[in-house]
């Protein structure tokens, strides 16, 4: 048999192709550089805001050196003060004691002829603790306890948010004759009537809430969120919702997406910010006088950011309708000395704490 003596010849890659594949290669890079670029932009102008708000804040701020005192709250007009305000919060077992001590703070300062009608959306919680939740109804103060199941919805440990907080988005669910509500966090202490807070005009908006300073200070995911263009992100421990808007436009499905296909830290608060997007109205930082962000910044910088003189923390938390504990640090449980300005808020909180009978 003749043999083939024809070599095969070498495959070698096309001209043309390989071109393409650098193409690619090239555009790719690109993109990561110029991704990388915006980031630091972002970043870089984030830092600018920061220094613009820490700007001309050197001045002295006088400081007590002993906060074992009473603080003494702004004297409110109760003139002309009549009217009935809804509020709904949302508890578990492990928050009862934060959410009666809300409770009985409301309560004790709201002005004589204020209407309270609570809701109070439960999880896993026992017929004892339904009992002491009921038992703080009063002249003007109902509440109704109204249990709920947990929500099939993804959700991201964090060291003190829980599961239960994505209840929120069923509040128009729980309430369906309400068109309007006032949600506030049980970690709470209400120290003025709550009337003004709940007449702010929210129409043809989702809700009303008061700025957070993570948008400039803390947590690098809130860049994340896409709210360059509004401007600011809200705090959601104490909101007034308007839940027809809410249920017009679906509201609720649109928070379970996003919560069930972003993984996000804040869970709800973050999810809220996002959905509702521009229809929001700011409210007076008094109205959700967070404590959390004073022990790491300083009061002349969150002053400026608030548009406030702050002198002293007093000058702070004396007016503030409402006080929030925001942050994994509690009255209960939490040891604080008394060169600490928390020691004052914390002193505040056992005011309505001492009086409630344990829970069985």
């Amino acid at each position: 048999m003749e043999r083939n003596t024809k070599q095969k010849q070498p495959i070698t890659p096309n001209s043309k192709d390989e071109g393409m594949k650098w193409v690619i290669v090239g555009v790719v890079l690109g993109i990561i550089v110029i991704g990388l670029w915006l980031a630091a932009d972002i970043l870089e102008r984030k830092a600018a805001k920061v220094a613009s708000y820490a700007k001309d804040t050197t001045q002295t701020v006088s400081q007590n050196a002993d906060y074992d005192f009473d603080l003494v709250l702004t004297e409110q007009n109760c003139n002309g003060v009549d009217g009935k305000v809804d509020i709904v919060l949302i508890t578990d077992a492990n928050y009862m004691d934060f959410t009666r001590v809300a409770i009985n703070s409301a309560k004790q300062t709201k002005c004589p002829l204020s209407r309270y009608h609570f809701y109070v959306m439960t999880l896993d919680v026992s017929d004892s603790d339904v009992k002491a939740l009921t038992a703080l109804q009063g002249k003007d103060v109902k509440i109704d306890v109204l249990p709920q199941k947990e929500a099939d919805l993804f959700y991201i440990r964090d060291t003190h948010v829980s599961k239960t907080s994505l209840l929120k988005y069923y509040i128009p669910n729980a309430l369906p004759a309400l068109d309007k509500v006032l949600y506030i966090d049980s970690d709470i202490l209400v120290l003025h009537d709550l009337n003004k807070l709940y007449n702010t005009d929210i129409t043809g908006k989702y809700l009303a809430a008061v700025k957070d300073p993570s948008w400039f200070f803390e947590n690098t995911h809130v860049l994340e969120l896409n709210l360059e263009k509004r401007g600011f992100y809200f705090n959601s421990g104490v909101m007034l919702l308007n839940l027809k808007k809410f249920r017009e436009d679906n509201l609720i499905e649109k928070l379970e997406d996003y919560t069930n296909n972003n993984f996000r830290t804040y869970m709800d608060q973050d999810a809220l910010n996002v959905v509702v997007g521009d229809d929001v109205v700011l409210m007076d930082f008094e109205n959700n006088a967070m404590n959390f962000f004073f022990e790491h910044i300083d009061l002349a910088t969150l002053g400026q950011f608030y548009n406030r003189n702050w002198r002293t923390y007093e000058d702070v938390f004396a007016p503030a309708t409402i006080i929030h504990f925001a942050s994994s640090k509690k009255p209960l449980g939490t040891v604080a000395t008394k060169d600490e300005f928390f020691y004052m808020l914390q002193k505040l909180w056992y005011k309505y704490y001492a009086p409630l009978p344990p829970l069985d």
